[in-house]
């Protein structure tokens, strides 16, 4: 697949000739590779619809001179969407998201709810309220982080990563990128990742919060946080379904892409999901 552009968003794309449109949205700090899996078996499960894997804002080839946050990034994306729709002459384009790209979709969707069909999320990260920047957990943990991880080779680092997303030593190349990035670039973006809240407009917004296109997900082998989010997401949009992916951690996409390619397609297509030994359907 061939590297695009629009604007500083950078992006690739495979069945352009289909006209519904999946969207992925990656989690923080890493970028579009984590959608590998998605894209080597896009014949199998997703050769009926125009996928397009995007870097976000100050990830992977999407570099950008401004700060970091999620409520600049959705508005980005939000006209790359809409650029999307006008080419390709449709309404709306089915939303994929995964963490800190989950808290961009929530604001997509609280903005501009007429543009996304299907919303599936997964590995939420949604706070109980925002931290002062100066003086949070992050700020803190940043710190330690830069006096510590200094006297560490890159090696041990991008292999605490690895093992933080449970995920195989074959995308060590992968996750190496995340190097590159500054503490203070890797900071500012785990700030904003832990410290989202639900927008309250949204909270008393009829024609979002009773959406039933609505799909959100999370792994028993995540942060408790994730698994509170989802609840919580759930309470607010009350015709959403919710599932629980046994033995799930957050790259699940990854490590059980089958079940992951499954649960995607069956839910766009008709928003049917299918019993599984591995899933728990709670609502």
């Amino acid at each position: 697949m061939t590297l695009k552009y629009f604007n500083n968003l950078a992006y690739e794309e495979i069945g352009e000739k289909n006209s519904e449109i999946i969207l992925f949205l990656h989690t923080k700090l890493l970028d579009k590779w984590i959608w590998k899996k998605q894209k080597e078996n896009y014949n199998e499960y997703f050769n009926e619809y125009h996928c397009i894997f995007l870097d976000l804002p100050n990830h992977g080839d999407s570099k950008s001179d401004e700060d970091f946050s999620i409520k600049s990034s959705a508005d980005e994306i939000m006209k790359f969407i809409k650029n999307l729709i006008d080419n390709k002459k449709i309404e709306k384009v089915n939303l994929v998201a995964l963490g800190i790209g989950g808290s961009i979709a929530i604001e997509i969707i609280n903005k501009e709810p007429q543009i996304i069909d299907n919303l599936i999320l997964s590995g939420l990260e949604i706070a109980d309220y925002a931290e002062s920047e100066n003086d949070s957990v992050v700020d803190r943990l940043a710190k330690t982080q830069s006096e510590y991880l200094n006297e560490k080779p890159d090696t041990f680092i991008t292999k605490a990563y690895l093992r933080y997303f449970g995920i195989k030593k074959e995308h060590y190349n992968d996750v190496e990128r995340i190097l590159d990035r500054t503490i203070k670039e890797e900071k500012r973006i785990a700030f904003e990742s832990l410290n989202y809240t639900i927008p309250e407009n949204l909270r008393n917004n009829d024609e979002i919060i009773k959406k039933e296109n609505i799909l959100i997900i999370y792994g028993s082998k995540e942060d408790l946080n994730s698994t509170k989010s989802a609840i919580e997401l759930k309470s607010i949009f009350k015709n959403a379904r919710l599932v629980e992916i046994i033995k799930g951690n957050h790259l699940w996409n990854i490590i059980d892409y089958d079940l992951f390619n499954i649960i995607i397609t069956d839910f766009i297509k008709d928003n049917h999901i299918e019993k599984n030994s591995k899933i728990v359907i709670l609502e």
